[in-house]
């Protein structure tokens, strides 16, 4: 990205004399939420499983898994998460790719189940998402779901259904939007996730002479097969382009070709969930 910005904002020329009123405000305008702000990415998490799926041997692109709406392997304890189209039908036989389009939660609880959340975990942070991004200015790590974040959280124990919900971006998953922003790049580029940065370059101060010029740094590498990547581009793609696509209605007809992922994050009952949209354009 090539820009930063934080809701609601302030007028810098005014600060001082604003100063007490902003800090009293409710809504923290003082508060950088795109550094510091931490939320559960939903389904625009779905990207790491998927590459992990794939890279572990799980699934090929080609591998196809039937929706059966409601995820039965674990209700003899008591827990059956359903797929969000639960009720409404089916997303019928779907591969990687189909399944990121239409954003199918029993692909992604049935591929989860089998990757387990400690490679899981291993993936999300080679993606940046739990770590630092390499900003020069203060930030939140956020939280990425694992056994050991639980235990020592809550001192209770890691259940399977909790893998289930963090390969679907819940859990405990919690991230800030440079992060996720970062995360979205590197699978864009196949791979390579690059430290975050405000810096470009340091000039004189007549602008004469170019001191100090920033070079990229990688700072992980998700090594994959690039048909895996692709897999999940072309999933990507159609969630744009697609017309059953679950951003077809805003991008279908877009001048710019989208590569996006939508996603709805559930805080709980009786409370708005939060909408979350990643994107890279041109794709």
């Amino acid at each position: 990205p090539l820009c930063i910005a934080s809701y609601p904002s302030y007028n810098l020329s005014t600060f001082l004399e604003d100063y007490e009123s902003l800090v009293e405000d409710e809504s923290k305008p003082l508060f950088n939420r795109a550094l510091q702000g931490i939320y559960t990415p939903g389904s625009t998490f779905k990207m790491v499983t998927s590459i992990a799926v794939l890279n572990e041997g799980i699934v090929t692109p080609e591998t196809t898994i039937y929706d059966e709406g409601k995820f039965t392997k674990y209700e003899y304890a008591g827990y059956a998460p359903t797929c969000w189209i639960w009720g409404k039908g089916s997303h019928g036989t779907v591969n990687i790719s189909g399944a990121l389009k239409v954003s199918c939660n029993y692909f992604f609880y049935t591929v989860g189940d089998y990757l387990g959340i400690d490679r899981l975990s291993e993936y999300a942070f080679k993606f940046g998402l739990g770590v630092p991004t390499g900003i020069e200015l203060p930030e939140s790590t956020g939280v990425m779901s694992t056994q050991k974040y639980k235990e020592e959280v809550e001192g209770v124990p890691w259940y399977a259904g909790d893998t289930l919900q963090a390969a679907i971006g819940q859990s405990y998953n919690q991230f800030t939007p440079l992060q996720i922003a970062n995360y979205v790049a590197t699978v864009a580029n196949g791979g390579n996730r690059y430290s975050a940065s405000i810096l470009k370059s340091v000039r004189s101060y007549n602008y004469s002479e170019k001191l100090f010029e920033r070079m990229p740094e990688v700072l992980s590498t998700v090594h994959a097969k690039e048909e895996y990547y692709e897999a999940v581009w072309a999933g990507m793609e159609a969630v744009a382009n697609s017309i059953d696509g679950t951003a077809y209605a805003v991008f279908g007809d877009y001048p710019v070709k989208v590569a996006a992922k939508t996603g709805t994050a559930q805080l709980g009952e009786e409370v708005k969930n939060n909408a979350v949209f990643v994107c890279y354009a041109p794709a």
